[in-house]
This record gives C-alpha cells, structure tokens and sequence, in this order.
C-alpha cells in the first residue's frame, strides 16, 4: 500500500507566520489530476466568503498553488493509518493540530484532501474529530478514486461537518476522467446509507447541480431524515423525570421529562427536525472534571458522546469550555445562600427601641441643661447663697419630675424657677406618654431571625453546615480557589461544615437538613427559588428564605462536543427564544415562586407578656439596685 503524503500545515505556527501564494495556478504533471479542477469549480461556484485554501495530495503528485482568493498554502508531511506507526500517527496529529490551529483565526478555510488510502483517509478523519479540527466553518473537501464502500472511515467525518466528498469516475478502458460526482452524507445517517449526489463535474469544466440542495448544505439547520438525538438531562427545581411503557423503545420503556427546559428542548427539535430519547447520567450530576483528567456527570457523557447534547443549563466556566461547546448564554444567575426560618423571637432589650438614640441623647443633654440652669442661676442672684456641700435644694428636681417620683417645693424658689419647673414637667410627661405607648406596641412584636445574608456570615458562624452541589461547576470552583472566601469555604471540609450532594437529593435535604436550621444551601438563586416555592405549596408557609447577597455571577447554556455543528444552529433558535421573552418567561413561571419573596423581618402577635419578653426591664432595674447598694454601701463607709 502506497504512503500518503498529506499537504497541509505541519508546524504548529500562526497563520502569519505562512506565505500564501496566489500569483500560480495549479499545472499537474500527469493527465489524470485535472480532477483538481473539479475542485476549483465547487469553490467558484460556492464561494461565500474570501477563502483560504489548504490541498492535501498524494506524494506522487507534483502540484503547484492554484488560485484562490487568500491563496493556497501545500505543505507536505507523512501520514498513515489509525493503527500505523507512533512516528506517523504522531506527525500525522501534528497536521491536524495545525489545521485546528488555522480553523480557529481563519473563518472561511477550505481543506481539499486528496488520496486513493482508504488507511490514511480513515486516520486523517479519526483525528480530525477527536482532536476537534474542523468548524462548521471550515468547509472539507475529500477528492478521491475509492468506491462508497471502502470509505466507511469518512463517514462520522463526511456526515456530521460541513464536508462534501468529489468521487473520480474513471473511462473503463483508460484512466482518463470520465466526471466527478459530488456526494453529500446527512447528519447521523447509518454508516452504510447511500449518500445525496448533488452535483456532477465534466472535465469539460461543466459543474452541473444534481438536486435541489446547494453545494455545501446547510444539512444542520433543519434534518430531512429525522435523526433521533439522545439527550441527557436532570431533575431540575419544577422539573420531574418518570418513566413510561413504550414497546418500541429498549427495555419497553423510555424516560419522559417535563418543565421548561424539555419544552426548549422540543422547540429545537420540532424546528430541526429530529426526535429525541432523554437518558440520565450514571452519578446524576452535571458534572466536574477529575484529577486524571475524565468528566463525571451530564458533560462525561457529552464528552464520551454517549449523548448527542445536553440542555443543563450549565454554567460557563473555562475548565468545561475546554471540553465542551456552549451555545450562547440563556439567562444568568448568582450563587445565593437558602436558610432555614426559625421560631419567632422576642428582642429582650425592645424597652429601648421606642426612642431612637438621638432621642435618647438630647433627653440626656436637656436634663442636664435643666440640672445647671437651676444651679447656677440662683448662685448670682443677690440675697441667694448655695447651701452646704454646694448644692442647692432644688438641684435634682428634674431627675426626680423624669423618674415620675414626688417634687417637693421650696418656699424660697423664685416664680421663673417653677416655670422652668412646669415646663420641663409638661415636656417629660408628653415624652413618657410616647414612650409607654410605643413601648406597648413594640412588646407584642416577634422578630423573624435571618442570621444568613451573605458568605461571610455563615464563614463567622461557629457551626452551620454548608450544602453544595455534587461535580458541579461550584464544587469545581472550590476545590481550584488558591484565595478569598472560596478558599475560606473550601476550608469547612477540614472542619465537617462542608457537604456535597447531588441535585436530586436537594428537595430531601431541604426538609430535613436545612428545615432544621443546621444547614444552609447554596446554589443558583433561581434554583433555590423553585425549591422555596415547591415546599410553599407542600406546606402552605414560608420556611426559608434567601440571602440578600448573590456572589458568583455566572451565565448558563446548553452544551454538545466540541465543534459539533449542533451548537451553531441551537444558537439561532436560542438568540429568538431569548429575545421574545421565553426563557426569562419559563424561569419564572413555577407555583408559587414569589410566594416567599418578601418575608416580613417583624411579625405583629396578640399574645399575653411573658418573662421572654420583658427579661431585660428586669436586668436594667437589677442593675440599677445593685449600683445604689453599692453607692449607699460607699456613703456609710465614707461617712464612718
């Protein structure tokens, strides 16, 4: 079997770094590579973009560049089979590497590949799909002399990217060109499926169209042959999972999925074309990446393509991007904190809150104006003198009018005396009316505690116990923090105040763990919301709440394999979904999910007072006796 050489890309360099031609035009040396030209008529012909061109050829061939818009770069390397030697394979990767390399900054690049080597043609689209090579972009042309038959190893390659394949049909007695017919293979088709001719060339150079469909299709936008899609899901907060009978499905049954997210699902594919079997994933999770570098969850199963895609919605972060393809972003939501509500409780020092501080201060500063106006002034009057000891008889009337205690009049006061008396007389009782009344009111007050406002709250508490999602992106997170609070909470495992749990276990854990008050969970605040609201109409009352505080932003999308086509079409219907409103409309309609919204901080109870309520009167007026007894206990000794 002849060795193949590939011409393409064999250096890991940036496209600058390439001298592309486009002065020549391709001069074969042999009659029978005129076949090229059917190649530059599919490439006039459909020419949508400015486009680069890579040519892959057999070794034996001696081509010069032929003209293309951006010019054709042919470099040569030695390629072999999917089983071949490390050294081949391995240059054989570095080729495709570059390839990859060039389909990331070169929008609109064409690669031809020509050969007679089913082996090589095989190895080439093995390692154009596993090393992710080839965009939707990235327009693939495979030109060659082997019948259908022994090109089974192009299929996934031919089938699945946006790639057509120019089959040679040679004269029976010569091998001078008869014409070349242009075949296009449809998404997911079996591997032994006849393939859509669409077009025939002449080497007359006459491109004649075999069928309605254009040459490189845009065979992904809507499927004419109905593939079915196997798609992984999870229970989701409003969303359930049952299974069914069905006779035609394996096992006589199938899985069935409701809420939102599946009915996005089915838009897609009623607007595609295509049918769907949802699957869960082993370890119900979404998903996180391991030390020896496997995926767990919903993303093992994309990246091992035993689903086609999965709707998550899953949170953007670099580590899966490097492993999967996000469509555009759905909708975007924190980390929020869910607690539990504890008993109502009564604030034993509420004696005080009918005043405010400033109140309390200026009361202070007028009986202390009071106390040196009735001191000082009578000392300058003439006929007056400050008793013994320096203080005079009516010093501390006005501590005795706020303490609502008998006055006892001097015959010897002045008239402006007692009306400065009377005077503060009115403004204490309008004062203690306002207070006793106020006071009254706030007796009957029970507070609702909400400890759990944000991630530093509970990183203070000597003992919650945090809840997070099992191979999640967070749990991800976590485990990579070097810094900050992440850190600081990824540091509770040490201490037991950490616990990780899959998400079809959080409903569970919500009535037991958190309900009790131990626990708290922290998850994606729209998420926590669907549960606060799910056991609202369990239990017909609000026995969580929220953080105010959201940290984490993230933005969510649905995922498949990298360069899988699927991606870009799922992103045109999603960008509709998301601009009429749909998305926002299906995250936000679920039973009673505002119910708990706004949860009142006070709570108004018609009860009688108790020794909770009014303890810290107690504890003031203690104090205060102890304090006497001790200055009384000083006056005795001092006079002794």
């Amino acid at each position: 079997m002849r060795v193949v050489m590939v011409v393409v890309v064999v250096v890991m360099a940036l496209p600058s770094c390439l001298k592309w031609t486009t002065s020549a035009s391709l001069r074969p040396k042999r009659q029978e590579w005129s076949v090229v030209g059917a190649v530059e008529s599919v490439l006039t012909s459909h020419a949508p973009c400015q486009h680069a061109c890579l040519l892959l050829a057999d070794q034996h061939e001696e081509l010069e560049v032929t003209q293309a818009p951006r010019g054709v770069r042919v470099l040569r390397a030695v390629g072999g089979s999917v089983n071949g030697s490390d050294a081949s394979h391995g240059r054989l990767k570095e080729t495709v590497d570059g390839v990859r390399e060039l389909g990331e900054v070169w929008q609109c690049l064409v690669v031809v590949v020509v050969s007679d080597d089913p082996d090589f043609l095989a190895a080439f689209a093995h390692l154009s799909l596993r090393r992710h090579a080839l965009r939707w972009s990235t327009r693939i042309l495979v030109l060659t002399r082997l019948p259908l038959s022994h090109l089974g190893g192009l299929h996934g390659l031919l089938s699945n990217r946006n790639a057509m394949l120019l089959r040679i049909q040679d004269h029976k007695t010569s091998r001078s060109v008869r014409r070349v017919d242009v075949f296009v293979w449809q998404p997911y088709s079996a591997p032994g499926s006849t393939p859509l001719r669409v077009a025939t060339w002449t080497p007359h150079g006459r491109l004649t169209l075999a069928s309605h469909m254009s040459l490189f299709p845009d065979k992904f936008s809507v499927f004419s042959s109905a593939p079915r899609l196997k798609v992984v899901v999870e229970v989701l907060p409003a969303h359930s999972v049952s299974w069914v009978d069905d006779a035609g499905e394996p096992g006589g049954r199938r899985l069935e999925y409701t809420g939102y997210i599946s009915d996005v699902v089915k838009h897609f594919a009623t607007r595609m074309n295509f049918t769907i079997t949802y699957v869960l994933s082993p370890e119900r999770t979404f998903g996180s990446r391991m030390p020896d570098g496997s995926w767990t969850g919903m993303i093992g199963m994309v990246v091992r393509e035993e689903a086609d895609f999965s709707p998550g919605p899953f949170a953007f972060s670099y580590v899966r991007h490097e492993a999967v393809d996000y469509t555009y972003a759905l909708y975007h939501q924190s980390i929020k904190i869910l607690s539990g509500l504890s008993g109502l409780e009564t604030d034993p020092w509420g004696f005080l809150l009918p005043l405010t501080s400033l109140v309390w201060a200026l009361t202070l500063a007028a009986l202390l104006g009071m106390l040196l106006i009735l001191q000082l002034f009578p000392s300058c009057l003439p006929g007056r003198s400050l008793l013994r000891g320096g203080w005079s008889a009516n010093t501390f009337s006005p501590v005795r009018v706020l303490l609502q205690q008998d006055v006892v009049w001097p015959a010897e006061w002045w008239w402006w005396e007692g009306l400065v008396l009377g005077l503060w007389m009115l403004t204490t009782l309008v004062l203690t009316k306002s207070y006793a009344g106020n006071l009254m009111s706030l007796l009957a007050v029970r507070y609702v505690p909400q400890p759990f406002q944000t991630l530093r709250d509970v990183l203070d508490h000597p003992s919650v116990v945090m809840i997070w999602q099992k191979y999640s992106s967070y749990e991800q997170l976590l485990r990579d923090s070097t810094s900050g609070e992440m850190r600081e909470v990824a540091g509770l495992e040490k201490e037991g105040r950490l616990e990780f749990h899959t998400q079809v276990r959080f409903k569970e854990i919500l009535d037991t763990l958190v309900r009790a008050g131990g626990h708290v969970l922290a998850d994606a605040g729209n998420s926590l919301t669907k549960l606060i609201g799910s056991d609202f109409s369990n239990k017909g009352r609000c026995n969580f709440y929220l953080s105010r505080d959201g940290f984490f932003p993230s933005s969510f999308g649905m995922v498949s394999q990298k360069t899988n086509p699927l991606v870009h079409e799922f992103n045109k219907r999603a960008l509709d979904l998301i601009e009429q409103g749909l998305i926002e409309y299906g995250i936000e309609n679920a039973p009673n999910i505002t119910a708990c919204g706004n949860i009142p901080k006070k709570m108004l109870i018609m009860s009688s007072f108790s020794v909770s309520n009014i303890w810290g009167v107690f504890v003031l007026l203690g104090g205060g006796l102890s304090a006497a007894l001790v200055v009384w206990c000083m006056e005795l000794t001092c006079r002794h």
